[in-house]
């Protein structure tokens, strides 16, 4: 097997000299504390205790020289030296991102800068590799995808989507709800929108084109005997796309 060295300081030797200052007296208990040291009377913190207290008086002064750095190699393996903080993260995430909608992913990690670069690895055949120089395929495939969404980053996707701005409980099992029907990044022709209850479904359609980024208010009523669990979630829509309809 192939080995890395990678040389570590690990150790600095001192050399020094140990002087006793004549003009102060060592006080009684401490001239006692080696004899009780030697018959297990002290503890070893009692015992250096006492010899903290030498120094700290300056009755015991420590002048130190350093003299040298001692250089020991530190044996890595190649997987070992393929190991990237980034790409272990990758891994963590990957059981959340396997079971997660990919926009709901993107959502809940959005802090993490190279989130893109794992949701790219994960899609890349060598993820799926099981021999034994994986660790290493799947570094250097990180740091390509990496290097690559740095030079080319992507434009981000924004999706119609229906924000709430209002919910008044009108007395009865009634409900009062206000909402924006948004586009994204392109013109919403036509959406439908789907507010449920526990008591009933209500579906709500817009009236007019809505342009890209820009966001239409709706309102209605829906009875429900717990306001707070109602949903609220677009089942169809119609984006205007390079002059064509798209329906989905």
């Amino acid at each position: 097997m192939n080995k890395l060295f990678v040389a570590i300081p690990v150790l600095v030797l001192f050399s020094g000299s140990i002087a006793y200052s004549s003009g102060e007296s060592i006080p009684a208990w401490v001239k006692n504390t080696a004899l009780w040291y030697g018959e297990e009377k002290i503890s070893d913190q009692e015992y250096l205790d006492s010899i903290k207290f030498l120094i700290e008086n300056n009755i015991l002064t420590i002048d130190t020289i350093k003299e040298e750095s001692i250089i020991e190699p530190v044996v890595l393996t190649p997987e070992e030296s393929f190991i990237d903080p980034r790409v272990i993260m990758c891994n963590v995430l990957y059981n959340t991102y396997v079971v997660q909608d990919k926009s709901e992913f993107q959502e809940e990690h959005f802090f993490i800068s190279y989130l893109q670069d794992c949701m790219d690895l994960y899609e890349d055949r060598v993820w799926q590799y099981q021999g034994d120089d994986r660790t290493e395929r799947i570094y250097n495939k990180f740091v390509e995808i990496h290097a690559h969404n740095t030079e080319f980053p992507e434009t981000k996707t924004i999706e119609p989507h229906v924000q709430v701005r209002s919910l008044v409980n009108a007395g009865h099992e009634k409900s009062m709800m206000q909402f924006d029907i948004c586009a994204g990044d392109k013109q919403l022709d036509k959406a439908k929108i789907l507010v449920k209850s526990d008591l009933e479904a209500v579906v709500v359609g817009s009236d007019k084109d809505i342009s890209s980024n820009s966001c239409r208010n709706y309102s209605t009523q829906i009875y429900a005997k717990y306001p707070e669990n109602i949903e609220i979630e677009i089942i169809e829509k119609v984006i205007k796309e390079s002059g064509d309809d798209d329906v989905q």
